[in-house]
């Protein structure tokens, strides 16, 4: 099942044209994360005490539509892959049901600076929530 985080397109989010500009969108999936995880007991906060960092090692996002001020949309976020050392997320931003965009983000943890497997609390909350498509 798909994490759902609700958002409303903001002024200063648009480019000259009125549009969302395209960098945006990954700003979305990172707020979309960290909901994520909070609704999971787990906000960033809490593995940042702990010496852990998330980082992401790539992204990427096909624009399908466009979305403009003041709409509402919602991003379905999925866990998609999960191994000892990296996990991903895919997305889907929807406008009423109409595709907006398609995007996925892969990421490790890091602690002091050095690529480490991700904790087992952390692994355990992830491996509940994978998806497999």
């Amino acid at each position: 099942m798909s994490f759902v985080y609700m958002r409303r397109v903001q002024f200063y989010e648009t480019d000259a044209q009125g549009v969302v500009h395209h960098s945006n969108y990954f700003r979305y999936f990172e707020e979309a994360r960290g909901e994520f995880l909070r609704s999971k007991g787990f906000p960033y906060s809490k593995l940042r005490e702990k010496g852990y960092e998330v980082v992401i090692l790539s992204a990427e996002c096909e624009y399908k539509k466009p979305l403009f001020y003041d709409e509402v949309f919602k991003i379905e976020l999925n866990l998609s892959e999960l191994t000892k050392f990296t996990f991903a997320f895919n997305y889907k931003i929807l406008k009423n049901e109409t595709l907006i965009a398609n995007a996925k983000t892969r990421h490790c943890v890091v602690k002091n600076g050095k690529i480490v497997s991700i904790p087992q609390e952390i692994r355990e909350i992830l491996k509940n929530s994978l998806v497999s498509e």
